[in-house]
């Protein structure tokens, strides 16, 4: 009988409530709001299988190591520090840190606010080296790419040549590549330019020496040559390893479980009671005799709907391309009011990459987003045509007019209240 009332509230609501005021039992709601539970579970795995993003070496909030001066050490006649002056100023959103887009607080300098200075005078070669990368997996399902950002101050030229080596576990085990190309393209002098350098058994352009392996990079050496002494100094702002991308459940998955069991738990709660609530109290302020328990059942069986409306979001996540976030947006990724990952608009200092592929993403989604929009009008609609019609079952003396006002109000306090204290509606 109770699996026949879930049923009906969707195809005959007037007979199901008919029976449900009569012989109102909870049993039927819990089915329901478990039910919305496992039907919503579903949906953010499938959405999560849609989503990739980017990890980097050295994780976010350990970056500027990289480019401070102890982690690296000086060829002869090179002096390096730290220059507070002049840096390179990748400042993300922080989704974590549960601030609003619009707050300088939700933001972090990825690379800090210094840069590597690396000076030398009279000289025609420099060469650094970054003593330890903390062993980074460069193989096929490592990381991609090595990216520098470097300014050249002095001289008003890119070298004669440019190389990096990246050392594997012992000094004579190294890959070599001419950066002097790149670095050309990089139109880095006296400006911030950006190198994305491939890395990898499937990159080009490199050739070893010894037997390193790309899975155990430990470190890397960068050498300029000029073709005459001069004075030379290079900043350089950022340099990581990038280009691996996993997707949010690889983060933590016991965690994003967690964390939505409660999530969609209170908002199926809290609609089942805000909504009750205040269809309890705008009746007997009309002077109508109500009595609580089958309000509130009726309330719960109704929200039925919700089960129907996780389902086409699920069917909504087939309509996803899969869409992967640049390191420098993968922070401040965060759910918007239909629990569906997206990025918001920032303050923050993106890439002009990024910014293009943020809106390659939003284009992708637009599709789904769509059909979440549409399913929350739907849904809240067809809600609040339950609502009034258990009210009209609850209280037949009450004009059609008046239940579907009190449907309304209902449900638009609802919305509001979810809104307001859970973030999801």
């Amino acid at each position: 009988m109770i699996l026949t009332d879930i049923l009906q509230v969707i195809y005959a609501p007037k007979k199901a409530f008919k029976n449900i005021v009569t012989n109102p039992k909870y049993l039927g709601v819990i089915i329901i709001l478990l039910l919305f539970i496992g039907v919503q579970l579903g949906y953010e795995y499938s959405q999560f299988t849609k989503t990739e993003l980017e990890t980097t070496s050295p994780l976010p909030g350990l970056m500027q190591q990289n480019n401070n001066a102890t982690s690296w050490v000086a060829g002869t006649g090179v002096e390096l520090t730290n220059n507070f002056a002049d840096y390179y100023n990748n400042t993300v959103y922080v989704g974590q840190l549960q601030y609003p887009p619009n707050n300088p607080l939700g933001y972090y300098p990825l690379f800090g606010n210094f840069s590597l200075q690396i000076q030398a005078n009279n000289t025609n070669n420099v060469m650094a080296a970054l003593t330890n990368t903390s062993n980074v997996d460069c193989s096929q399902t490592g990381f991609q790419n090595l990216s520098i950002t470097l300014k050249l101050i002095e001289p008003q030229s890119a070298p004669q040549t440019a190389t990096l080596r990246l050392y594997s576990l012992a000094d004579e085990n190294f890959y070599t590549y001419d950066l002097t190309s790149a670095l050309n393209s990089a139109s880095a002098v006296n400006q911030w330019g950006n190198l994305t350098i491939p890395v990898g058994p499937d990159a080009d352009g490199w050739t070893e020496s010894g037997n390193p392996q790309w899975g155990n990079i430990t470190s890397l050496t960068l050498e300029l040559t000029y073709p005459d002494n001069t004075d030379v100094t290079i900043r350089i702002g950022a340099l990581f390893f990038r280009g691996q991308f996993v997707q949010p459940l690889q983060y933590d998955a016991t965690g994003f479980l967690l964390r939505f069991l409660q999530v969609f738990s209170l908002q199926f709660l809290f609609t089942w009671l805000i909504l009750s609530a205040v269809v309890y109290l705008i009746l007997r302020g009309l002077k109508s005799t109500v009595v609580w328990k089958p309000l509130f059942v009726a309330l719960g069986f109704a929200l039925m709907v919700m089960v129907i409306r996780g389902l086409v979001n699920i069917a909504a996540t087939f309509a996803m391309s899969t869409v992967s976030y640049p390191y420098d947006a993968s922070l401040g990724v965060v759910y918007d009011s239909f629990a569906a990952l997206y990025y918001p608009s920032t303050i923050g200092a993106l890439t002009s990459q990024t910014v293009t592929a943020i809106a390659n993403i939003d284009a992708a989604l637009a599709v789904f987003r769509g059909i979440l929009t549409a399913m929350f009008f739907v849904s809240y609609i067809w809600v609040g045509a339950l609502t009034g019609l258990a009210v009209k079952e609850l209280k037949p003396e009450l004009s059609s007019m008046k239940c579907i006002t009190v449907a309304a109000v209902g449900v638009g306090v609802t919305i509001l209240a979810l809104w307001l204290f859970i973030g999801v509606i």
